[in-house]
């Protein structure tokens, strides 16, 4: 079975300080600069310790009807971060995901250096691709049947 490191889309990683003064406008701005849905928020030894998703500024910042140039960092991201080792397996990735009701894991070295962003998006397209490799070996299976 493949790790999750193996399948994790290869987007920038994009973080962003906490303590920096930095806001939900500057937050939503990296995001769409770099096209991505998550920012990880570091602290200054450059460790995760926090994670600002599309869900996050909605739940945060929309509904709250507050200037997103008025809400910072801090007061935005997700914690504790709920990350997931580079050679753990899809399985454990999505019990943590399930179990934790969230979209998205932080994969770490064990270093604690982020290496990615593991999605559920990211989960269901490899497995979508794993059904389409077995259709596919399936149906030739079919014609040499066939012929007997």
């Amino acid at each position: 079975m493949s790790t999750v490191n193996e399948i994790a889309s290869r987007k920038e990683i994009v973080t962003i300080f906490a303590d920096s003064g930095k806001t939900a406008y500057d937050v939503a701005d990296l995001m769409k600069r770099n096209k991505v849905g998550s920012i990880i928020v570091i602290d200054k030894k450059r460790q995760p310790m926090g994670i600002i998703t599309e869900r996050d500024m909605v739940k945060r910042v929309c509904l709250k009807n507050v200037a997103s140039s008025r809400i910072k960092v801090e007061e935005i991201m997700s914690t504790p971060l709920i990350s997931i080792m580079s050679y753990d397996s899809i399985e454990i990735a999505s019990r943590v995901m399930t179990k934790n009701k969230i979209k998205r894991l932080i994969i770490l070295e064990a270093d604690n250096r982020i290496t990615g962003v593991l999605s559920a998006s990211d989960i269901t397209k490899h497995l979508a691709e794993i059904l389409l490799d077995d259709h596919n070996q399936y149906r030739s299976l079919r014609f040499a049947v066939d012929l007997s």
